[in-house]
């Protein structure tokens, strides 16, 4: 049977749009570098000293206002073999300004640091002076430099995102990942997306195994571009998967300090003791049973956990914060791990191919901490991962234990939730009330 997804992708009405000229606005920060305050007049009267000369004061929204000035620019790639002065060169800049602007750089830019492959763009006003040059040593770099009252000087900025929202709906015909890598978003962007949001619900839904076919996903989710190049997923804004008919919610609360976490809209926790499962799998091959007949020994006994299929170095995550206390190997579950958590869970991971780095007896882990890699060490047939769960000295079934959820946001954090909630669920609605539904590779 084939699996599909429905999916489209609409733009939000309201979008929200940070730095429309992505690449300039942080620019207005840069005046007090490139130019500084005309210098007061000293009373030379008393000291009989020359009073300084006043330096002209600089056009406001510097070096912004440069930019808008140009008349000519000249933009391109660094090739193999260029430098800072054969670019300048092959704009027209003289030899001798370009030294000048060199040794008066120096200190803040190594142009000789310049890499091939990376963007440039070089402004110039009347009479084909030069205003401004640009270099771009990462996407979301951008080093300045530009002629100011007290000379030539270099800054490096970071180059705003253009952040639009996004609305997706998707009606499960498959996996989450699959289906989303599927459509017309790419592999690349569709994985990012489906895997931020495993992360969100990491401790309500196991992905690979709780979604079934016409279960439903409404997310917004922000759009990052950099001087109008689409360049990835955000942070997701806000979610809603309806999962067999129970409705998960989730909305991005950004604490003061600039800390962000997720939250339900009541603003109760999404976060619980243990996550729904420690690694990215494919399926379960055998769940807890007491009577299973073993695929190598061909004996009935107890199988005290959850096999998860995963390729072979796939990472395997603590479940929850706890302690080390054991790492590992026997014949039979090969390398492996304990983790004791409190004082009356412990949890085991089996069959790994390896370790963490420097993984040992007595260390601390915090939750989703990566402690080895799975593998097919010890008495088993294929690669996978067991994973089981001991409470109070007997063990229990992972797929089958509701956990206490974390403490909600305390009282004075609520306003603030609030109006940040009702921000990201807004857009969420609108997108729900206008969304068409397409069929995925229809090319419609």
């Amino acid at each position: 049977m084939r699996l599909f997804l429905f999916i489209k992708r609409e733009p939000i009405s309201v979008a929200v749009v940070i730095g429309t000229l992505a690449g300039f606005a942080l620019l207005l920060a840069t005046a007090s570098f490139f130019g500084g305050m005309p210098s007061a007049e000293a009373d030379s009267a008393l000291s009989g000293t020359t009073p300084p000369r006043l330096v002209p004061p600089l056009p406001p929204n510097w070096p912004m206002s440069l930019a808008a000035q140009a008349d000519r620019t000249v933009d391109g790639e660094f090739r193999r073999g260029d430098t800072f002065a054969s670019v300048l060169r092959r704009a027209g800049v003289s030899a001798s300004l370009i030294d000048r602007i060199a040794r008066s750089v120096r200190d803040d830019f190594e142009v000789q640091k310049i890499r091939a492959g990376r963007p440039y763009k070089i402004y110039f006003g009347a009479d084909d002076e030069l205003l401004l040059f640009r270099y771009r040593p990462d996407r979301q770099t951008a080093i300045l430099v530009a002629k100011g009252g007290a000379g030539w000087g270099a800054q490096e900025v970071v180059v705003p995102y253009d952040i639009r929202p996004r609305f997706v709906h998707a009606d499960i015909r498959g996996s989450l990942e699959g289906s989303i890598a599927a459509t017309s978003l790419s592999r690349r962007d569709a994985i990012n997306l489906s895997q931020k949001l495993a992360g969100i619900f990491a401790w309500d839904i196991d992905f690979a195994a709780d979604l079934r076919v016409d279960d439903t996903l409404d997310v917004v989710v922000e759009q990052r571009f950099l001087e109008g190049e689409f360049v990835g997923f955000g942070d997701v804004l806000a979610a809603e998967l309806d999962v067999r008919g129970r409705l998960y919610q989730a909305v991005r609360y950004t604490r003061p300090g600039s800390s962000l976490a997720y939250f339900r809209p009541t603003g109760a926790s999404l976060q619980r003791a243990f996550l729904r499962s420690p690694v990215n799998y494919s399926r379960v091959s055998s769940g807890f049973s007491y009577r299973r007949m073993h695929p190598v020994l061909n004996v009935v006994r107890a199988h005290r956990g959850v096999d998860y299929v995963a390729p072979a170095g796939s990472p395997v995550h603590a479940t929850a914060a706890g302690t080390v206390v054991y790492v590992g190997r026997n014949s039979q579950a090969g390398n492996h791990v304990k983790i004791r958590h409190g004082g009356s869970y412990t949890s085991w991971y089996l069959h790994l191919r390896g370790f963490a780095t420097d993984l040992d007896v007595g260390d601390q882990l915090e939750q989703g901490e990566v402690i080895g890699y799975v593998g097919s060490t010890g008495l088993v047939t294929s690669t996978h991962l067991h994973y089981q769960l001991e409470r109070g000295g007997e063990f229990v079934d992972p797929l089958d234990i509701e956990f206490p959820a974390a403490a909600p946001l305390p009282p004075e954090h609520m306003a603030r939730f609030a109006e940040q909630r009702d921000q990201w669920i807004s857009l969420l609605r609108q997108g729900q009330d206008r969304r068409p539904r397409v069929l995925a590779g229809s090319n419609e």
